[in-house]
């Protein structure tokens, strides 16, 4: 039985030993620092983000960074407990070393006695080099992303030893540490340190300004007010379906000490902690409270500490879009004591593959699933253990774009509790690699060992999660002796197709389990068939069941992985685990392998867990908070910082800009235009001194990347292609300036965001050119009842003016698709996209409209007949005004009097006077921007300040207005006076405009 955390008050210092530093040095003297937390995120804090880079430079072989804290408790055993600590660490206790850790991944549960009164705590970071590795045997391959090779032997996250923008060693207690006062250790086993209590640590005096005050629990108020609710430990509580749709929630009891009166379990539907639009919300009514009493005879008797309760008929947990983000709260109560955790129902399997049938694709709750996202980097490039309400904001922005899934890489750390709980509330599928990178792993029998340990405590940790639904074996592992040149028998080291499926089914996971990503059809099913042989035995009867719920015992205790040969590999490969047509790809064919938009499709993409890497600029306002100016390229004070930021990989000798850059020539510089439109006539060449100045240049990346992103999610989202996921690198830069994100470093959408969101929103349309064989509209519905609609189609010409609009009714069915014809819309053909080119091009644009029963608008896209480009473009007459949508929203109502192509708002980012003049850079000439915040570092781009909650955002942009067409834009958070008259609507190759209150 465990009481209170002695540590959940606690204030930590973080100090640096080093033999270089002098004794008055700020680091030698401690700075404030959380737990959990980094060493990254608490110089972050105390000394400013210029700082941290520097301070981390510095760090030598004989580095030690220490966490010291002081508590005050009645003495005894206390379990010490932690997610995680990176990497080499030690835990001190009154002096006295009482554990010691090499692995960055592995969890600590340890029982040591603390003496009576004031105690100091210590946690030290050693240096990776304070511990030997192997030299023998040498690995098999190397990879260009790192360069040390003795990591491939050391558990800690790779990223802070890949030169990636942004990326820094994460050291430290990410994963927290606790220390509850227990009666007695679950191993029997307890550690006590041979010191005498101290009163002080040598080098916190009193008079130090960083010296910590104890930390004491109020005795009176513990005595006086009942128990307080506090977490069941994550691994101890499961939720199931059973065959008959019928729900089990499995507590393990172990934490609590059930009295001769026994416990209490109560299951109870909450209500989803995200609104769903009316059409897919569930009434969390519907299902009802299940509580069952077990006494300590029974659990006795049957040998276990495992109680099973039945849910008839539970309500489902569903991915966003598809249904309610329905949980459950678990209550565990026995004595004074009680416990709570959070589950959800739901199932998810991959569907069977075959030569027709190939690529991983998921089923949840038996409806097939179009899994979209991206790849997770954190919510804080310097914290792992972010602030809980910026997770929830980043994750609800994806959300926002249409995600549906989220990876956690190999490359990276794993999340805290926070990120998978936000994930649970807000619809997010999860997958969830191993931390393995691109190098040889050890076939080492005690690194092994470990390995399985950390695989099995992350897999239980996240077993309770209904949002997590695949767990991999890491990034690249298995592509990485390919790309290297290896014989295949090489390819695939046991411990992906044996070690680690084995190990997550033991620990009670449902995930689907994928040997690593990328991965070829024939591993996923080695790994899939080593699952179900471990889900077979687990599936023998165990824990406390009722009347009905079968035989009680445990079966389990001796189970042993099973051990299946590997197939042969044969002498000349079928096929390369890299293929995108086959497994799980990692697709760069649109991005940086520069390949056409057709290149989606044609390569036949079934799963791509990694896909279109470019480097995204941010938005203008937070360039100019960033770097003060529109084009930081032009200034060589900030050529040096925009370049810092570029998405680049280690030994390129080329950058993600150039990736940009290609498309940016595709679509509006080189003599063929859209080259995804078939176009028979080509549209004339720009010249390449036409695009003066960095501002214009990153003014047609945006709208390039808008257009790249929405048509590749578009083709790939077709029920025509057999595409079945696909995950954006990444989901947010991690450095100032043109990363990876489809969110920027503050959080803020980029083009990429919203040109993927119009392709993924639950509602969505998008058109998706066919060449010759016409102009098609593709109408989804994610949601679980059918959808019955307008489709209205607007067509403007190349002489001025618009068509006027074709209705066509839409039928669209549940979780489903349907294709209308745009060019046939009217009963006649019309060559919308100028595929034939007969004489010169008639139509200029075509815009869709999905309408509900009311006459509100569900989705909206436009396409540019023949491509973005049009040469010598008139100024389309723009304007704008803000206008209420609903009873408290706000947007922007634009409208053209010729076509405006990819209109976009700039919003101010957060600062002292929103809308205030400001000076423009270097000119002293008061500016109409929008006002921004920037540090001045000197050459120094520094980040903006992350995106709030109140913060305005605009919810749609880059979208193209026809002519006479009027098109909100809504604009969530905060919209103020000042906001308002601050934000400025803005269309490709114009100037832009003020929004007008009226």
């Amino acid at each position: 039985m465990s009481g209170a955390d002695v540590l959940e008050r606690a204030t930590w210092i973080l100090c640096r030993s080093d033999p270089t530093q002098g004794p008055g040095d700020t680091l030698a003297l401690g700075i404030p620092a959380r737990v959990p937390g980094t060493v990254s995120g608490a110089l972050r804090d105390a000394l400013g983000e210029e700082a941290v880079d520097a301070v981390l430079a510095a760090d030598g072989p004989e580095t030690v960074w220490e966490y010291r804290t002081r508590v005050t408790t009645a003495g005894g055993a206390h379990r010490f407990v932690s997610t995680g600590v990176a990497t080499v660490s030690e835990l001190v206790v009154a002096g006295e070393p009482v554990h010691a850790c090499d692995s960055a991944f592995a969890p600590w549960d340890l029982t040591v006695v603390l003496p009576p009164g004031e105690c100091e705590i210590a946690l030290r970071v050693l240096p990776l080099s304070s511990v030997a590795v192997p030299r023998k045997p040498r690995a098999r391959w190397l990879s260009p992303l790192v360069s040390d090779r003795s990591l491939r032997w050391r558990r800690t996250p790779l990223v802070g030893a890949i030169d990636w923008p942004g990326a820094r060693p994460v050291l430290g207690p990410w994963g927290g540490l606790a220390a509850t006062p227990v009666t007695s250790s679950p191993d029997g086993a307890t550690h006590s340190p041979s010191g005498s209590r101290r009163d002080s640590s040598p080098l916190l005096v009193p008079s130090s300004p960083a010296a910590l005050p104890p930390v004491s629990p109020d005795d009176d108020d513990a005595a006086a007010a009942p128990a307080r609710s506090r977490p069941l430990p994550p691994s101890a509580v499961r939720a199931r379906v059973t065959q008959d749709v019928h729900g089990v929630v499995a507590v393990d009891l172990a934490e609590i000490a059930v009295g001769a009166e026994g416990c209490r379990v109560l299951v109870e539907p909450l209500r989803p902690a995200e609104d769903d639009p009316p059409a897919q919300r569930v009434t969390a009514s519907e299902g009802g409270a299940v509580e069952r009493v077990v006494s300590a005879a029974e659990l006795a008797a049957a040998g276990t500490t495992t109680v099973e309760v039945p849910v008839a008929d539970p309500l489902l947990w569903w991915p966003h879009g598809m249904g309610a983000q329905q949980l459950y709260c678990v209550r565990v109560r026995a004595g004074d004591e009680e416990l709570h955790a959070r589950v959800g129902f739901r199932t998810v399997i991959a569907e069977p593959r075959d030569a027709t049938h190939r690529g991983l694709a998921l089923r949840v709750n038996g409806v097939p699933v179009f899994a979209r996202g991206t790849v997770w980097t954190g919510a804080d490039p310097y914290e792992v253990a972010a602030d809980p309400c910026r997770i929830r904001r980043m994750l609800r922005r994806l959300r926002d774009a249409g995600a549906t899934m989220v990876r956690i890489p190999g490359t990276s750390c794993y999340e805290t509790e926070d990120f998978h709980r936000a994930c649970d509330e807000l619809g997010l599928m999860v997958w969830q690699d191993v931390a393995l990178g691109p190098l040889d792993p050890p076939d080492d029998p005690a690194w092994r060992a470990g390995l399985r340990h950390e695989v099995r405590a992350l897999a239980a940790r996240l077993a309770g999660h209904p949002s997590t639904v695949v767990i991999s074996g890491g990034t690249e592992v298995i592509q990485a002796p390919v790309l290297a040149g290896r014989p295949a028998e090489q390819w695939t080291p046991d411990v992906l197709l044996r070690d680690i499926p084995a190990t997550v089914a033991e620990a009670g996971s449902d995930a689907v389990v994928v040997p690593s990503s990328p991965c070829s059809d024939a591993h996923l099913d080695v790994a899939q068939a080593v699952v179900e042989r471990v889900r077979a035995v687990l599936a023998l009867p165990r824990g406390v069941c009722d009347e009905d719920g079968g035989p009680s015992g445990d079966a389990h205790d001796s189970f042993v992985p099973p051990t299946p040969a590997t197939p042969a590999a044969p002498a000349v490969p079928q096929g390369s685990p890299v293929d995108a047509a086959d497994g799980v790809c990692h697709y760069f064919g649109v991005g940086a392998y520069g390949r056409s938009l057709e290149d989606t499709v044609t390569r036949g993409v079934r799963f791509a867990a990694e896909s279109l890497a470019f480097a995204v600029p941010p938005e203008p306002a937070v360039v100019r908070a960033q770097f003060g100016t529109d084009a930081p390229l032009d200034g060589e004070e900030t050529e040096a910082a925009w370049r810092a930021g570029l998405a680049h990989d280690p030994g390129a000798d080329w950058t993600f800009a150039d990736t940009t850059s290609t498309y940016v020539h595709r679509l509006f510089l080189d003599r063929d235009s859209d080259p995804d439109a078939s176009l028979a006539v080509p549209a004339r060449p720009v010249p390449e001194d036409s695009i003066r100045g960095h501002a214009r240049r990153l003014e047609l990346e945006r709208a390039t990347l808008a257009h790249v992103f929405q048509r590749t999610f578009a083709q790939w989202r077709s029920s025509d292609s057999p595409c079945r996921g696909a995950l954006v690198l990444s989901a947010a830069s991690t450095a100032p300036g043109a990363g990876w994100g489809v969110l920027d470093v503050t959080g803020r959408p980029t083009a990429a965001w919203y040109g993927m969101r119009r392709a993924c929103a639950p509602v969505a349309v998008s058109f998706v050119p066919a060449g010759g064989d016409g102009l098609p509209v593709h109408v989804w519905n994610d949601r679980a009842r059918t959808l019955e609609a307008t489709l209205r189609l607007t067509v403007a010409t190349v002489r001025g003016g618009s068509q006027p609009a074709v209705d066509v009714p839409v039928t669209v069915p549940a979780h489903g698709e349907t294709v209308v014809r745009a060019d046939l819309a009217d009963g006649t053909f019309r060559d919308l996209d100028n595929a034939y080119g007969f004489g010169d091009r008639e139509y200029d644009a075509v815009s869709a409209v999905l309408l509900d029963s009311h006459g509100r608008v569900l989705a909206r896209d436009a396409h540019l007949s023949g491509g973005p480009r049009r040469n010598d473009a008139a100024d389309p007459g723009l304007s704008a005004r803000w206008v209420r949508t609903g009873s408290d929203g706000w947007g922007v109502a634009v409208t053209a009097e010729g076509l405006a192509r990819f209109l976009a708002l700039d919003l101010p980012v957060r600062a002292g006077g929103a809308g205030a003049a400001r000076t423009a850079p270097g000119t002293g000439a008061v500016t109409d921007q929008p006002a921004v915040d920037r540090v001045d570092t000197g050459t120094t781009a520094v980040t903006a300040d992350a995106w709030q909650e109140r913060d305005p955002v605009a919810e749609d942009g880059y979208v193209h207005v026809l002519p006479g067409e009027i098109v909100v834009l809504p604009v969530g958070g905060e919209v103020t006076g000042s906001v308002r008259a601050a934000t400025r609507a803005r269309a490709l190759g114009t100037d832009p405009v003020a929004v007008s209150e009226n």
